[in-house]
C-alpha cells in the first residue's frame, strides 16, 4: 500500500510584522501616534521646502539665461549700429517732408514739453512751474489737463510711465538700464512681476516707521538683493523729505494701473528737452542686482507702438496718457515677408561692401563673423533699429507710419542710400573725419565773421589791417 506524504510549508514571520499586528489589536500608543504625525509633517515640510528650492533654482537659472541673452543681443545690435554711424543715407536724410526720392514722410507727431513740477506736502497738490510762453504751449498740447476740465478718454487709452531716450527705440530695440535712483528702484520694483514683498508671513503691510512695505529685488544668484524697506533714502523719497539730494516721490500719481505689467514706455527726447509724441512699449526681458543693495540692471525689448495724447506727470518720472498705433488694414503678410527679405539682403550688401572697403573697421567692432543668418526674420523695424540709430528724424517718422508697405519701402531705400555712400567712399571712419573737418570749418568761418564785424565796428572797414 502507498502511504500518503504531507508537505509542510513554514512561513517565517518577521518581528516588525508581529509588532504591527499587535499594535493593530491593542491600539497605537498616543505618544507614538503624535511622534509619527510630527515626523510625517516634518517630512512633508522638508519635501515642500526642497521643491521650492528646486523651483527657485530653476527660476533663477531661467532669469540668468534670459539676462545673458538680452545683454548679448544689446551688444550685438550696438555693433551692427556702428556700421551705419555717420554714413549718409542720401536724400532720405532730409529735413523736408517730401524727399527727392518721392517718399512723402510728413507726419503729425506732436512734441511735449516737460515742465518742472512742485508738490505741496501740506495741501497734497501738484503745481506745474511754467513761464508765460511755456504755459501757452503746454496748455495747447495738453488741453483739458491744465483747465481742470474732465478728460474725455479715447477707446483703448492707457497710462504708462515712460523713460526719455536720446535715440528712437522701435519695436525690436533692446535697451539696458542701470538703475540706482530711488524713483527708478521703487518704480521697477512695482513693474516687475513676482517682486518679493517685505511683509512678514504676509500679515504686516507697514514697517516700523509707518511706511507701506515695499518690494525686495533679488539678483539671479539669489544672494544679491535690494531691500527697499528700512532705507532712509527710500523713506525720504516717499515722504518728500529734502534731507537727500534726490527727486522726491511725494504726491505722485497712483501706480496701480501699471503695477505688475512688466512694461514701460520709451520716447525720444530732443536736444531742446521736449519728448516726441510717439513711443514704443518696452517689455522687461530680465533683471539682475549687479551691486548688492545699490544697482539694478534691466534688459528690455521694444514691442508695440503708441501715440502720446497728453503728459500726466513729469516728476518724479514721466507718465503719459497714450493710445496704441495700429497699421492700416489690408496688408498682405506674404508680400510683406518678401519685401523684408529683400531689405535684409540690402543690409547684407552693406555689410559685405564695408568688409571689403574697410575690413579693419569691421574687425574693430567685432563683426568679422557676420552672416545673413544674423538678419534672418528681421522686419522693417528691426532693420531700422540697426540703420537709423543716428537718424532720429527719419526713425520717428517711420514709428508714426501706419502704412506698412510704405514703411518697408523707406527702409529699403535707406539701405540703398548707405550702400551708395559706401561705394562713393563714405565709410564710417571717413565720414566721421569729414564731418569733423566740416564742423571745424564752420567754427572757423563763424570766428572769422565775428572778428571781421568787430574790426568794422572799431573803424577798420576792411577788417584786415591787423592781420
Amino acid at each position: 500500500s502507498t502511504t500518503p506524504t504531507t508537505t509542510t510549508t513554514t512561513t517565517k514571520i518577521k518581528a516588525e510584522d508581529s509588532l504591527a499586528s499587535l499594535s493593530a489589536l491593542l491600539g497605537e500608543d498616543e505618544a507614538e501616534a503624535k511622534a509619527r504625525a510630527e515626523a510625517e509633517a516634518a517630512d512633508a515640510k522638508r519635501a515642500e521646502a526642497q521643491a521650492k528650492e528646486r523651483a527657485s533654482k530653476e527660476q533663477r537659472s531661467a532669469r540668468e539665461k534670459a539676462f545673458k541673452k538680452g545683454d548679448a543681443m544689446t551688444t550685438r545690435i550696438q555693433r551692427l549700429q556702428a556700421v551705419f554711424l555717420d554714413v549718409p543715407l542720401g536724400f532720405l536724410d532730409s529735413p523736408f517732408e517730401k524727399t527727392f526720392s518721392g517718399y512723402d514722410l510728413s507726419d503729425d507727431t506732436k512734441w511735449f514739453k516737460l515742465p518742472q513740477e512742485v508738490f505741496d506736502k501740506v495741501t497734497g497738490e501738484r503745481f506745474v512751474v511754467l513761464d508765460d510762453d511755456d504755459a501757452k504751449e503746454f496748455k495747447a498740447v495738453n488741453g483739458a489737463v491744465e483747465e481742470g476740465k474732465e478728460i474725455v478718454r479715447q477707446p483703448g487709452e492707457f497710462q504708462v510711465p515712460v523713460i526719455p531716450y536720446p535715440f528712437v527705440a522701435v519695436p525690436g530695440s533692446y535697451v539696458r538700464l542701470n538703475l540706482f535712483e530711488p524713483r527708478w528702484l521703487t518704480l521697477f520694483s512695482k513693474l516687475i512681476p513676482g517682486t518679493k514683498n517685505g511683509a512678514i508671513d504676509g500679515f504686516e503691510d507697514t514697517d516700523k516707521a509707518g511706511f507701506k512695505l515695499r518690494g525686495i529685488l533679488e539678483g539671479v544668484d539669489g544672494r544679491k538683493k535690494i531691500n527697499l524697506n528700512g532705507s532712509r533714502v527710500i523713506d525720504a523719497y516717499e515722504s518728500g523729505d529734502r534731507m537727500f539730494d534726490i527727486v522726491p516721490g511725494y504726491g505722485r500719481l497712483p501706480e496701480d494701473s501699471f503695477e505688475q505689467t512688466n512694461a514701460f514706455g520709451a520716447v525720444y527726447r530732443g536736444i531742446d528737452g521736449r519728448i516726441a509724441g510717439v513711443g514704443t512699449m518696452m517689455d522687461i526681458c530680465a533683471h539682475d542686482v549687479v551691486v548688492d543693495g545699490k544697482l539694478l540692471a534691466v534688459v528690455a525689448k521694444g514691442q508695440k507702438r503708441f501715440k502720446v495724447l497728453r503728459v500726466a506727470q513729469t516728476e518724479p518720472y514721466v507718465i503719459v496718457d497714450a493710445v496704441p498705433i495700429e497699421d492700416d488694414a489690408g496688408a498682405d503678410d506674404a508680400a510683406a515677408k518678401k519685401v523684408d527679405a529683400v531689405n535684409a539682403a540690402g543690409v547684407m550688401d552693406v555689410m559685405t561692401t564695408l568688409n571689403k572697403v574697410d575690413p579693419y573697421y569691421m574687425e574693430a567692432i567685432g563683426l568679422t563673423d557676420f552672416s545673413k543668418d544674423d538678419l534672418k526674420d528681421m522686419n522693417e523695424f528691426d532693420l531700422a533699429n540697426i540703420m537709423l540709430y543716428t537718424h532720429p528724424t527719419l526713425a520717428l517718422k517711420l514709428l508714426a507710419m501706419t502704412d506698412a508697405t510704405k514703411r518697408k519701402d523707406v527702409v529699403g531705400a535707406a539701405a540703398k542710400g548707405v550702400l551708395t555712400s559706401l561705394n562713393l567712399g563714405f565709410t564710417p571712419r571717413k565720414s566721421r573725419l569729414l564731418f569733423s573737418f566740416v564742423n571745424l570749418g564752420v567754427l572757423f568761418g563763424i570766428g572769422f565773421v565775428l572778428l571781421s564785424l568787430r574790426q568794422i565796428i572799431e573803424g577798420d572797414a576792411s577788417g584786415f589791417d591787423n592781420f
